[in-house]
Order: C-alpha cells, then structure tokens, then sequence
C-alpha cells in the first residue's frame, strides 16, 4: 500500500498522488525552463522518502538540510513548484513497481520497446510524453487525430521539445498501425480487446500524425548546431598525437565523450577491459555514484598501449593532469592536424559532440547516444538529429 500523506484523518480527493505530482513538475518545468532532466530526477528522489508525517514542504527542508549545495539549488527549484501550486500532502505511489504510466495502451506500447529503451529515464520520458497527450484528449481515442496530435506536439515553446514530442508520437503512431495490422489468432483475448480499442483511430490519422512536421527558424539552427569533427577529422587528429598518454586522452573524449572534467578524474580501475566498460565520474555525480558505459574499441586499445608503457598499475590513470592541460592539449592538436583552419569553431567540447554526432550518423539510436554521452535530457541528445536531418535536407534537395 503507498504511503498515504495527509493533514488530519479525512483525505480529499483532491489529493495528487506523488507520481502525478511528477508528471506536473516535469511539464512546469518544460514550460519555464525548456527542460527538466535533473531538476526532475532529484525531485523523484525526493519523493520516494516521504512519509506519513508533516507536511510535503517541511520534509524537503529537512531532506535537502544536509545536502550538497548544488543538490540543494535542485530542490529549492521543486519546493518553489510546491508553493506555486499549493500541494501540501500527496498520496506516495512511488514504491509501486510498475512503469510510470496511466494508459494501457502507453504501458503495452512500452512493453513492445524494452529491447531500446533501458534507461529509466527514456521510459520517463516517453511515458510523460504520451500520458501527456492522452490526458489531453481524456483518454477517449475517438479524438487521437491530427488536430489533436498537432496542438500538442507543437504547444511547447522549445523547438527541442517540439521535435522530441513529435518523434514519441510517431513512433507511437508506427506501433499502433502494426498493432491493427495483426491477425486476430495471433492474438491473445486480452490483446485483442487493445486491437478493437486501437482501431477506433483510423489509419489515416495514424498516417498525419506520423507526418506531422516542425518548422525550425533560421534563427534557431544555428543555435542547434554544435561544431564537430567528421570521422575523417577525427582520425587525423587521433593520428597528430605524439605519445601514448596523448592519444588515450582524444580517445576518451573523441570516441567515448568523456568531458574535459571527467578525464582527469578517471582512475584505474575504473576500467573493466574484460567487459569493456567504463566508470566515469560525472558532471553532477559523485565518487561513490559513476556512470557506467561501454567502452569503445578505439580508447580500450589506446588505453591498454598507454598503461603498458607508462607501467601504470593502480591510482590515477593520467597523475598530475588537470582540466587546463587537457584544453591546451586539445588546442594544440587542433592547430597541428590544420584542423581549425577549416571555418570551425572547435573547442575541446567538440570532440564530445563529435562523438555523439558520428554515433549518429552511423544509426546508433538516441537513446543509446543519450546514455553513453550520460545526457540528464532526452532534448540534449536531439541536437544530434537534428544536424543530421539539415545537413541532409541540403544535400538531398540539391538538385531540385
């Protein structure tokens, strides 16, 4: 039974329960700030410890008291949402094991997807995204058509957000069509019950909403656009490395996306060559609470020659090297492969988006990208496809 938060022993219906709360939140935050990621993560965190005493508010004060300062600036922005829409008491549905979902046909079409979406996060956020919009239409599929499906994909302010709700939506929209598609003794007694219910939307709504585009202004691409090496680059800047210990850095940052920040931080055995993972201490992380990633065949062998000729065998993996040395580093390579000669703002953040650029490009899903490059958002990793769809809308209409 969840936890039940109230003032006195009469409850009123009126009482959101916690996961409620959430979807709120995360849709407040879209609204104000264009993103939630984090902010969102840590409010969950936060919710799953309260208990049938006191009000929502006073317990965050106390659970943020003897936080770091960065996690409390997180939870100051939640208990400002709290106070904003006046919840005081929630009902605690936040130990229920089961997916953040309220819509059969949601939890069926996630079910369908756990193959891609491992994260607990992708499955947050195409659960909120598509509750969202059946919400909106009370549930009643009788009204999942484009009209509907456009003014929600199109009703946040952030281009980001509008092409992210516009990919659940047709990926939704995909799964259904097969849905109908399917022959009746194939399917169960209940899944034919979702079949009758899916068919209440009509193929050619289906179809719209698929289609359904967004416009981004001029203004915007170039916003969207981050600098980035081609694989050819990153070759040759791999190449212009002049010691081991050299070529293990651009490696890690050009192949896995490791941060300026997080090489430095990376020690020994945080490297499981065996499995080929690799723990990293993040932006926002902690020590006791790394990443775990896969790691790529390009820095796995980098690493392996860099280990045999420095004999390191335990600490730090790069001793003495800072967050400077590796910008001057990055620079410099720049500058010797002829690299920034090339009309390219490049940093060394760029070698993180090339690495999510590439891994792209060669058909790796977002939501793969997303947990390699250890994104909080789903719309941080969008920025990658959305290169991709204008580098090749200029190519493929070049000759009309």
């Amino acid at each position: 039974m969840p936890n039940l938060i109230r003032k006195s022993s009469t409850v009123s219906k009126a009482t959101p329960r916690a996961s409620q709360v959430l979807e709120e939140y995360d849709y407040w935050l879209k609204k104000e700030y264009e993103k939630s990621g984090t902010y969102l993560t840590n409010a969950k965190t936060f919710l799953k410890t309260v208990k049938a005493a006191g009000t929502v508010i006073s317990q965050l004060d106390t659970y943020a008291n003897d936080k770091s300062i960065t996690l409390q600036s997180f939870l100051r922005r939640f208990r400002r949402f709290l106070e904003l829409k006046g919840i005081d008491f929630i009902v605690n549905d936040l130990h229920e094991k089961k997916l953040p979902i309220s819509n059969i046909y949601v939890k069926l079409f996630l079910a369908s997807r756990q193959d891609r979406l491992r994260g607990e996060l992708s499955n947050n956020t195409y659960a909120t995204i598509l509750n969202g919009y059946f919400n909106q239409i009370k549930g009643d599929l009788r009204f999942f058509n484009k009209r509907t499906a456009e003014k929600y994909v199109l009703s946040p302010d952030s281009d980001y957000t509008k092409r992210l709700y516009r990919s659940i939506m047709k990926a939704f929209c995909d799964w259904a069509m097969l849905y109908q598609e399917q022959k009746l003794s194939d399917l169960s007694n209940d899944q034919r019950k979702i079949q009758k219910g899916l068919k209440l939307i009509s193929p050619l709504s289906l179809r719209e909403i698929a289609a359904i585009a967004v416009k981004t202004s001029r203004s915007q691409i170039k916003r969207y656009h981050k600098d980035s090496l081609t694989e050819t680059q990153r070759t040759k800047l791999l190449k212009a490395c002049k010691t081991s210990k050299e070529r293990a850095i651009i490696s890690l940052m050009g192949w896995n996306g490791l941060r300026t920040i997080e090489v430095p931080r990376l020690n020994v055995p945080d490297i499981d060559f065996k499995e080929r993972k690799l723990s990293v201490w993040g932006k926002g992380k902690s020590k006791k609470n790394k990443d775990v990633i896969k790691l790529f065949r390009v820095p796995t062998a980098e690493i392996k020659a860099y280990l045999k000729q420095s004999r390191i065998q335990s600490g730090s993996l790069f001793p003495g090297l800072g967050k400077g040395d590796i910008s001057a580093l990055v620079n410099q390579l720049y500058n010797k492969a002829k690299l920034s000669r090339k009309g390219k703002k490049l940093t060394p953040h760029s070698l993180r988006h090339t690495a999510g650029q590439i891994m792209y490009d060669k058909g790796i899903p977002l939501e793969f990208i997303q947990k390699t490059l250890r994104h909080a958002s789903m719309e941080t990793t969008m920025v990658y496809a959305q290169k991709a769809i204008d580098n090749n809308y200029f190519m493929k209409m070049s000759n009309f």
